[in-house]
């Protein structure tokens, strides 16, 4: 989807922050030391990433800023990629009869696709993220294999079962990202 990009820290089973890069560090940077690791997971992906939290305030803010657009003159750079696809005449047939390029359609039903959090293939990635965070946080505690499976049938009541009895951050924030699965 079509969503910034945002990022949650656990310290064990504790959930320490959330949020944009920048604001992230600067929270992290503030917590006294902790006895555990710190775990970094994109919201969207469900990958573990790694920040660097060495540096002056000022420095990871720059570090971790989002780039700001330079206006330039002329014509903008659209980030087009060139390639070809293979359709059946049937296709190519109802994409002649449309009042728009052929391109320009097929982006406008991606984007269309993208942008439904309902949609099949959205629902795939959230619980594929989903099981890459139970997979870092979960993958050695009781019920976890019959929690995923529950996750990837779609059977919530199944799956708030299995979960009931994990530690009350990890639990809420499952809770939170199975909310377009279910």
């Amino acid at each position: 989807m079509n969503t910034q990009t945002t990022y949650t820290a656990f310290s064990g089973s504790t959930l320490i922050a959330s949020g944009q890069p920048t604001d992230l560090v600067l929270k992290i940077k503030l917590i006294p030391e902790t006895t555990e690791s710190i775990l970094i997971f994109n919201d969207q992906t469900g990958q573990q990433i790694d920040l660097d939290l060495s540096g002056s305030e000022q420095e990871l803010q720059q570090r971790y800023a989002e780039p700001e657009e330079i206006k330039k003159v002329g014509r903008p750079k659209l980030g087009v990629i060139s390639r070809e696809i293979t359709l059946q005449k049937k296709h190519w047939d109802w994409l002649d009869q449309q009042s728009t390029s052929a391109s320009a359609l097929i982006r406008k039903l991606i984007d269309k696709e993208l942008n439904d959090p309902n949609s099949e293939s959205n629902i795939l990635l959230a619980k594929q993220a989903t099981d890459r965070f139970m997979s870092a946080m979960l993958g050695n505690m009781p019920n976890y294999e019959e929690a995923t499976r529950a996750l990837y049938q779609g059977d919530q009541e199944v799956f708030l079962k299995m979960i009931q009895d994990y530690p009350k951050d990890i639990k809420e924030y499952l809770i939170q990202k199975t909310q377009n699965i279910f």
